[in-house]
């Protein structure tokens, strides 16, 4: 019973930023990519899941395992939600046209948040992407609830980045 709910929680703790990541992205985003980049957060989460322990055994037996530490591949995880905050913070100050290009470069996240599960796979990677997937579109379904409702336009961007703060956060303590 513990093992399925130890499971069961690093699961969810893995998809936690796909949640936080759609809630911010639906700030920069128009609704029609809500469900493609849902689908592709679960995609990549399931098959980061699947290919990680291949490529933790072949790290194993390669002379790179003791310079990649712990600490290091940490540092990995600040990349996509760096990408992420400066991109809302551009959707906010950018003309039509090129925040309908910044839309583009929400499907290149995707795949980088999908690092900690490359990194920390799941014991179990279909149930990850189900739930990465779930979650991803949970936060945009929220984003665009909350954000919509309570932020005005100028500030949807500030507001995204703020939180995309928050997980960056939550991501060092974890």
């Amino acid at each position: 019973m513990s093992h399925s709910v130890l499971i069961s929680h690093s699961v969810l703790v893995l998809s936690l930023d796909s949640l936080i990541a759609a809630a911010a992205l639906s700030a920069a985003v128009r609704p029609r990519h809500y469900a493609p980049l849902a689908l592709l957060f679960g995609t990549c989460d399931l098959v980061a899941s699947s290919v990680a322990p291949m490529l933790h055994a072949a790290l194993a037996a390669s002379s790179l395992a003791p310079v990649l530490d712990a600490r290091l591949l940490a540092l990995g995880f600040l990349v996509p939600w760096l990408l992420l905050s400066g991109m809302l913070v551009l959707s906010g100050s950018a003309s039509r046209a090129r925040s309908q290009n910044l839309g583009a470069v929400a499907y290149l996240l995707a795949p980088l948040f999908a690092l900690d599960n490359l990194i920390s796979p799941a014991t179990s990677p279909v149930p990850a992407g189900l739930l990465s997937c779930a979650m991803a579109a949970a936060g945009f379904v929220l984003g665009a609830a909350v954000l919509h409702r309570l932020a005005p336009p100028a500030l949807r961007p500030l507001w995204a980045a703020s939180l995309t703060v928050v997980a960056i956060t939550l991501q060092l303590a974890w």
